[in-house]
């Protein structure tokens, strides 16, 4: 008989099960949360711990390298809809996570100078279509903000267009420590200063107990040998369901597109949420425009893991950029890419021990904010695989039974 891993015949040698490599941790997922997970791993783990990270890939070459770049603060929908749906104290944990997730970054690697990351420290705008209700509660939801203690304030239309140069926009939520980055220098950038073996093109076919106690070592099934370590961090996202079946009614995959602009003059600082976040864009340093979003016009066929951009959404991107930023549009597009990220239901991500294997963790669904929160989600998953007690990741939702 001939056996195959993933449809492909495998090596006699390959499919040998002799004895395991041997790790103190390994991550598998080469995006923003398993790298970071490596990078908290190896730094708060002491001298002489091996960490190992394997990805089926390229580093960030899944929905880490294929977003907008931004470090922003929060959720683009307004916190006062997000504490109504999810409750007060989910949401306040959700923008806190995300608010230490931005402080990390930047203390431990942007601006240190640990890693270039292109990062334009130029602050970020949640801002609100004109002539909707959403002014009104992106108003209320900076006051409220503001009263907790988050660094940030109401900005009136005028201001907004102003700094815009958009007739479109209403009034928007400025956050001023935020920014936009390079979000494929910032991983590879983990990767190289981290302190961690990465090893790239390297599949995990499964995981099961080494030896009879389940609570004890992990081995790793890979198609290029098994690992076996005390401590294992999935950080898939979308991709998580092929190793964890459980979750397959709490990921969904969703498809986002993007393009980028030929460089020109630079008229737009700081990143920019439009609409509830349904479009979003920047500019770079050399005035290149990133835009992403528009998946409204076709969400029910937006999902899945295909990631090529399709002519419909990509036609409605050039349409937004001509309506509402005219002055940034005409431009020749030099890009245009899609990438799939995991959503919740709730968009509060999922964290756990893989069932029966207490010694394996996972974290999951970040509904396209993985760079909003994969660094301070990669130290909670870090010091939780070193045996701390460190809480929940995001306090229990309202509206959810699944343990988060």
């Amino acid at each position: 008989m001939i056996w195959s891993i993933h449809g492909i015949p495998s090596s006699y040698w390959l499919l040998r099960r002799g004895t395991p490599e041997p790790a103190d941790a390994v991550v598998v997922g080469g995006g923003i949360v398993g790298l970071s997970t490596a990078w908290w791993l190896a730094r708060l783990g002491g001298d002489g711990l091996r960490v190992v990270l394997l990805e089926a890939g390229g580093l960030a070459g899944r929905a880490s390298g294929r977003n907008a770049g931004f470090l922003l603060t929060g959720t683009p929908q307004p916190f006062t809809r997000l504490a109504g749906r999810i409750g007060r104290e989910a949401a306040l944990s959700l923008w806190e996570r995300s608010r230490e997730n931005r402080e990390l970054l930047r203390a431990e690697v942007l601006d240190s100078g640990r890693v270039d990351a292109d990062f334009l420290p130029e602050g970020s705008w949640i801002a609100a279509v004109a002539g909707t209700g959403q002014e009104a509660e992106l108003e209320a939801s900076a006051a409220e903000l503001a009263g907790e203690g988050f660094e940030c304030a109401w900005r009136d239309r005028a201001a907004v267009r102003a700094a815009a140069g958009s007739e479109m926009l209403g009034g928007a939520i400025y956050q001023p420590r935020d920014g936009g980055l390079d979000p494929v220098r910032l991983c590879r950038g983990l990767a190289a200063t981290g302190g961690f073996e990465a090893r790239t093109g390297v599949r995990v076919d499964g995981l099961e107990p080494e030896g009879s106690d389940a609570s004890g070592p992990v081995r790793l099934v890979t198609d290029a040998g098994d690992l076996v370590a005390p401590r294992v961090v999935l950080a898939l996202n979308a991709y998580a369901v092929n190793l964890l079946p459980h979750l397959a009614a709490e990921i969904r995959p969703v498809r986002g597109q993007m393009l980028a602009t030929a460089p020109g003059e630079r008229h737009l600082e700081g990143v920019w949420y439009v609409d509830d976040g349904h479009e979003y864009l920047r500019q770079l340093a050399d005035g290149t425009v990133i835009l992403g979003g528009s998946r409204l016009v076709a969400e029910d066929v937006e999902v899945g893991y295909l990631e090529s951009p399709t002519g419909k959404v990509q036609g409605a991107l050039d349409e937004f950029l001509r309506r509402g930023f005219p002055h940034l549009a005409g431009r020749p597009v030099r890009h245009r890419w899609a990438g799939t990220m995991g959503f919740t239901p709730d968009g509060v991500p999922r964290t756990g021990p893989v069932p029966g294997l207490p010694a394996a963790l996972y974290a999951a669904g970040f509904t396209g904010h993985g760079m909003s929160l994969g660094f301070a989600t990669g130290r909670w998953l870090a010091r939780r695989a070193l045996g701390e007690d460190v809480g929940e990741l995001v306090a229990r939702p309202r509206a959810t039974a699944v343990a988060s």
